[in-house]
């Protein structure tokens, strides 16, 4: 039988004083463990994060997480989905006192130029990378995205395609250069959570203990997947502005949840920036308006 933590997608050895962060909230973090039923509340060390250079590194899938294929150094910061060592405190917060490898994550350029890198999802094995079909729809940053995507570390890249059920005669161009776009660096799927189209393929992909994360721009679908994926409402949903296609955001921190399958999503707030370079001018090379259609 599986422990709690193996059911969180822990694939190393069973020992004491491991855990999943499974939501962070400032400088307190929600995380699941062996020690205890639900979940525990626990705070980073200080000495251990605050002005000391610790290591996070990418590792390959296995039972092992020794062997790094690569490091990046300087203070990282715990954050959902990843996997801790911890001092469990029974009668009070529980300490975090290391960040321990990373076998996947997902990072783009920071909007803020403050740091090279931001990193969105981390110990994933399947990337979802969602866009819909309404204006959300373009096939520039979907391209962006595989690019950012193209070194995630030990796990596999999807495309989904959202709202399917708003297809329309002249989308079918649209659709055929996307999947040209993605060609063989990634699956591809198109879904409808209305009518039901396409699901199927995605409940094939949920296993028990593996973690899909969810990437794309407010109001593309992810959180109305996620609660159909559930069979609840366990994240809020929001409208599309329907001058503008762009959707409220509705997850505005990041979440992982257990499903019934026993597979987990981790859910993350919408992106309005991926650091697509050069849209614009390849736009106006195509002749196309760069100015967003009113309805």
């Amino acid at each position: 039988m599986k422990t709690r933590l193996e059911a969180f997608g822990w694939r190393g050895p069973v020992e004491p004083g491991l855990g999943r962060v499974v939501s962070a909230h400032g400088d307190y973090y929600h995380v699941v463990c062996n020690e205890a039923e639900g979940e525990i509340l626990a705070r980073t060390k200080k000495s251990v994060f605050a002005g000391k250079a610790t290591k996070a590194r990418i590792v390959g899938r296995g039972t092992s997480l020794e062997t790094g294929v690569r490091g990046e150094e300087g203070v990282v910061r715990p954050m959902t989905g990843d996997f801790v060592r911890l001092a469990h405190n029974r009668h009070g917060d529980s300490l975090i006192t290391e960040l321990l490898p990373r076998f996947s994550k997902f990072e783009r350029r920071d909007p803020t130029a403050r740091r090279k890198a931001q990193t969105l999802a981390v110990n994933f094995d399947w990337l979802f990378v969602m866009m819909s079909l309404n204006e959300n729809f373009s096939v520039a940053r979907v391209a962006r995205y595989l690019e950012l995507a193209a070194d995630v570390g030990a796990a596999r890249v999807a495309v989904v395609l959202t709202k399917t059920d708003l297809r329309q005669p002249e989308d079918a161009p649209l659709i055929a250069d996307l999947r040209e776009t993605i060609g063989d660096r990634a699956a591809y799927f198109e879904i409808s959570c209305l009518t039901g189209e396409g699901l199927a393929a995605i409940r094939a992909l949920e296993q028990p203990g593996q973690t899909l994360a969810f990437v794309g721009s407010s109001g593309v679908g992810k959180s109305t997947l996620l609660n159909t994926l559930a069979g609840e409402e366990w994240a809020a949903t929001g409208e599309v502005q329907e001058w503008s296609g762009k959707g409220r955001h509705t997850t505005t921190s990041r979440e992982l949840v257990r499903l019934p399958s026993g597979a987990l999503v981790l859910d993350t707030p919408g992106i309005r920036e991926i650091g697509i370079l050069g849209e614009r001018e390849i736009r106006l090379q195509k002749g196309e308006s760069t100015h967003r259609r009113r309805k």
